[in-house]
């Protein structure tokens, strides 16, 4: 209740009827919206009606070890979904109500849905955003769970919206991205692209907020996935719309090929791509390791790009892995795709995501000791890994979040005006905004481990040059284990993974308690790491940069210096206890990314 007069305070009223919608000819934005909140916001609220603390992800990862997921529903004999993180402003929030004259509803209605609804149509048009495509994904059939998790939330998301515009407050069109793997069930199920075309596209009172394409001739858009379930048939279906022809179907999907962009298939995401065409996740870099962005781009019917995207994040494998997701970095991932978008000039932009808060999870797909939730290295849960989304930082989430604060967001917003306005980050005029300030993004060094080829020495460098030169005189790089990284090697068949690369701030200012890390040899010529600009005694070789105190958000894993008594040879471990035949020497240093 004490949120309602902040909210209030910051709701803008648009003309009356208008929508947030671009005029026909003009460029359009969407964005990937989630609903399916319900049964996790009530496990939540639960925990709040028997007295606990409500956790996220993020608030275990915080506290470095002196919680655990299971903290988060067990004490309470409850069970759900983990929030990555608390949305601002609004809290666990969800949009499920009951049907109206439905006596046993499955689930209580959601606190405050039209304030949920409001604010959300608020900031994504201020941010503007001219559309939010419903991701419906995983749901193919029409049962109980399905209409819990999305479809009587799209409901209420429509009644809501549709009640804002009566009274004169802009929202985002709507349209949905169904799977539609078949036309019909034999068991008599309904299938849920054909209950989309049945209580959406042709309910006479919610058709209107369905999103029209610019120039496609008025038909409203319906997405469907362009992946194993695609069918083709079911597609020519949903376009003729039982005669109507009012439809245009468009496939969307990730992490395909080049081929399918240039056929015409839409991403909701689309990674950068080095140098080969591969994808990548690497951010930080000089020229000889990093290009531009150059996400690859989907193509109309006349050769000319149609559709281009951009993200918070994205993953190229399970995002609580290591740099198998690039993360927020303050912005600078939105600001690398935005390259691409703004100097192409594309008629549509595709955004991930928002209200993206829960997600996924699975085994890990790598073998390697450090493939689980980073920065969760004990914790009984940490072999259940996160795959679309993890945390504060690893998300492709843009909503404000309590942990995270609302910077991604302010950055979309400043590179859609300037895509809007058909300006890019070379225009005088664009130097100074969010989109293309570099300063407060490019804060990270890359470092990569090395060891000697005998195995009598091994370093740290921040530099591609040396690692480049020490590579060609017998050194060793220290690969990452999972995939995702270009400026690092990776090796999928690594079974261990923590001596592998890293990276540190390279600016004390970035956060707050932060720890110069430097390089230092002895005179023997071999190398470790201190936190002493003395290096105990030994010869500094100049800082590496700088760790975090503290566990969270942008730095989960911890650092650790390990000596082999044998050798005398310094190692470091990341996020897990020094290997067999070593010892940790002191505590842990600091935290890294």
């Amino acid at each position: 209740a004490m949120l309602v007069p902040l909210i209030l305070a910051l709701l803008v009223a648009a003309p009356a009827g208008t929508s947030a919608g671009s005029p026909p000819g003009s460029k359009s934005v969407g964005i990937l919206y989630e609903v399916w909140h319900s049964e996790a916001a009530y496990a939540m609220a639960q925990v709040k009606a028997k007295g606990g603390k409500q956790l996220t992800t993020e608030r275990v990862i915080q506290s470095d070890g002196n919680l655990t997921l299971n903290d988060v529903y067990g004490p309470y004999g409850l069970s759900g979904d983990i929030w990555n993180v608390e949305p601002e402003e609004l809290g666990f929030y969800c949009l499920y109500t009951k049907r109206p004259g439905d006596p046993a509803p499955p689930l209580p209605d959601c606190a405050n849905v039209s304030l949920v609804a409001r604010r959300h149509a608020d900031l994504l048009v201020k941010a503007g955003f001219d559309y939010v495509a419903i991701d419906v994904t995983n749901w193919p059939q029409v049962n109980s769970a399905t209409d819990i998790a999305v479809l009587r939330p799209l409901e209420v998301l429509f009644e809501e919206w549709g009640k804002l515009r009566q009274i004169g407050v802009a929202t985002p069109d709507i349209a949905v991205w169904t799977v539609s793997p078949v036309a019909s069930y034999p068991d008599g199920h309904n299938t849920t692209w054909h209950w989309m075309l049945d209580n959406i596209y042709n309910n006479e009172s919610r058709q209107d907020l369905v999103w029209k394409r610019p120039n496609n001739g008025g038909k409203r858009v319906f997405f469907v996935t362009d992946n194993s379930n695609h069918n083709a048939t079911v597609d020519a279906m949903i376009a003729a719309n039982g005669g109507r022809d009012d439809i245009e179907v468009l496939r969307m999907w990730a992490l395909f090929g080049h081929d399918s962009y240039q056929a015409g298939s839409w991403g909701f995401f689309s990674p950068c791509t080095g140098p080969d065409g591969s994808y990548t996740t690497s951010m930080i870099g000089d020229s000889s390791v990093l290009g531009d962005c150059n996400q690859y781009q989907s193509l109309g019917a006349d050769g000319k790009v149609l559709e281009v995207s951009s993200s918070g994040a994205y993953m190229l494998s399970q995002s609580s892995l290591p740099f198998a997701n690039p993360g927020h970095m303050r912005g600078l991932t939105l600001q690398r795709l935005f390259q691409s978008v703004l100097s192409t000039g594309a008629a549509n932009l595709f955004m991930s995501s928002f209200n993206e808060h829960i997600g996924g999870r699975q085994p890990p797909a790598s073998q390697a000791a450090v493939a689980f939730n980073m920065g969760l290295p004990n914790d009984p849960q940490k072999d259940s890994v996160w795959v679309d989304t993890y945390a504060s930082e690893f998300s492709r989430d843009l909503e404000p979040t309590v942990e995270g604060g609302g910077r991604a967001l302010d950055v979309a917003a400043s590179c859609i005006s300037l895509y809007k306005s058909d300006q890019t980050c070379d225009s005088p005029e664009a130097n100074a905004t969010a989109c293309c300030t570099t300063e407060d993004k490019q804060i990270w060094n890359n470092v990569w481990s090395l060891r000697r080829g005998d195995g009598g020495d091994r370093l740290l460098t921040i530099h591609s040059a040396e690692r480049r030169a020490l590579t060609t005189q017998g050194w060793k790089e220290a690969c990452n284990a999972i995939n995702g990284p270009s400026v690092f090697c990776v090796d999928p068949s690594i079974t261990d993974g923590r001596d592998g690369p890293f990276l540190v701030y390279n600016d004390p200012s970035a956060m707050v308690n932060s720890l110069p890390l430097y390089r230092c040899v002895t005179a023997a010529t071999t190398h470790f790491f201190s936190l002493d600009s003395q290096c105990e005694g030994d010869t500094s070789e100049g800082i590496i940069g700088y760790l975090s105190g503290s566990r969270g958000l942008e730095t989960l894993r911890a650092l650790r210096r390990c000596l082999d008594p044998s050798t005398g040879v310094h190692s470091h471990a990341l996020d897990l206890p020094c290997p067999t035949g070593t010892q940790q020497e002191g505590g842990v240093l600091g935290f890294v990314r």
